[in-house]
């Protein structure tokens, strides 16, 4: 059954929310006959003036991954029933009944395989009258929705819908706006004054001045976020964090740095560079993600390696570390690292499987170094 995709137009200066929509689209073009554009604000009546399929899929965030046959398979299930739309389930949802949880995935590939597993098995749908909140897609017949007048947001309010539970959109949760609570409890509680390159929309640095009487002082490039900071921090430049601490003069006891290093093309001078800007005492912070970690690996071995929006392949990412190449990174800028703590923010299939086959295949490997998806670094600059 032909399936038309009516997908948002989103300009966003940075790459990172720009690629998860060429993705996204990328994507969803493999599952349908037709692709068209819409804006945000665009009535169904005037998107939907192309539209020539039967069933149409409505993407309303642009920043997803949709599970493998999305359209179709949603296509089958409404005409099944007698509601007005289909909605997959979501990892992120203002609805609890579209909220569901796969297991761990750390790629592109390793969330191919567990959604395509979701979907041989036959969940169910649920059903319900939706609420004004962003499903983040839809599929609807056209017939229904051609002559409306509002727009694809409004068009659910009151509707019966019925949600899939075979069938899956992962939503990504923001970039910029992550309150980053485990940069948090590795800030001492006495700091007086901190300085956080790429400090997105100031959540790390809000939830610091909450928590203690403290000075915070931010760097963020993208001007929306930016924007955001300044409403929180004490102050906030917006711009290259590399040209900006070279005019910066201020000292801080601390200067952190949230996943933002391998963000930079050249981040040698960089962190040489951040050495004025640290007190005597003063430490710096960062979080820097580990090429080393297995579901990586495994990826490489099946010939994927695939950027994303966010995580160990951010599209964003320009260096690549392990946590040798850290330690030298840090002694190169002239800093002496106080401690570096392995993350692991989650065990996949794909990567306790590798693991698994290395150990009875008696391949030597260091298993230390595939199991972090990250490391924390605590440094003081060489005096």
């Amino acid at each position: 059954m032909p399936v038309a995709i009516l997908f948002p137009r989103y300009d966003h200066p940075a790459i990172e929310e720009r690629y998860a929509t060429w993705q996204s689209e990328t994507l969803l073009r493999r599952a349908a006959a037709e692709m068209h554009h819409y804006d945000f604000d665009e009535s169904a009546r005037h998107a939907l003036v192309d539209v020539d399929a039967p069933h149409v899929l409505v993407v309303t965030d642009p920043l997803l991954l949709a599970s493998p046959r999305l359209p179709e398979r949603l296509a089958a299930i409404l005409d099944g029933s007698n509601a007005f739309a289909a909605l997959p389930s979501s990892t992120q949802s203002a609805v609890p009944a579209q909220r569901t949880t796969l297991p761990p995935y750390m790629t592109l590939r390793e969330f191919e395989i567990e959604t395509t597993t979701l979907q041989q098995v036959d969940a169910g749908v649920e059903r319900l009258t939706w609420d004004v909140s962003d499903p983040g897609a839809f599929l609807c017949r056209t017939a229904d929705v051609r002559d409306l007048r509002m727009t694809f947001i409004e068009v659910l309010k009151g509707r019966d819908v019925v949600i899939s539970r075979s069938d899956f959109i992962h939503r990504w949760a923001s970039l910029r706006g992550d309150g980053r609570q485990d940069l948090l409890e590795r800030i001492a509680p006495d700091a007086k004054s901190v300085l956080e390159f790429g400090c997105g929309e100031g959540a790390l640095g809000a939830a610091l001045k909450q928590r203690q009487k403290v000075r915070v002082v931010g760097i963020e490039l993208d001007h929306r976020a930016a924007a955001l900071a300044k409403k929180r921090l004490d102050d906030v430049y917006q711009g290259d964090a590399l040209e900006i601490i070279s005019i910066l003069n201020e000292q801080f006891v601390w200067i952190v740095g949230g996943d933002i290093v391998e963000h930079l093309a050249e981040p040698w001078t960089f962190l040489a560079d951040l050495r004025r800007l640290a007190k005597d005492d003063g430490r710096l912070l960062l979080s820097i993600p580990n090429l080393s970690n297995a579901s990586i690996i495994a990826d490489l071995l099946h010939g994927r390696f695939d950027y994303v929006y966010m995580g160990l392949t951010c599209a964003g990412h320009l260096r690549f570390f392990t946590r040798r190449s850290i330690e030298e990174m840090l002694s190169i800028a002239g800093w002496d690292i106080d401690r570096i703590d392995p993350q692991e923010l989650t065990a996949t299939h794909e990567r306790d499987a590798l693991i698994a086959t290395l150990e009875k295949a008696a391949i030597p490997f260091s298993k230390d170094d595939l199991l972090p998806t990250g490391y924390y670094v605590t440094a003081r600059k060489r005096r």
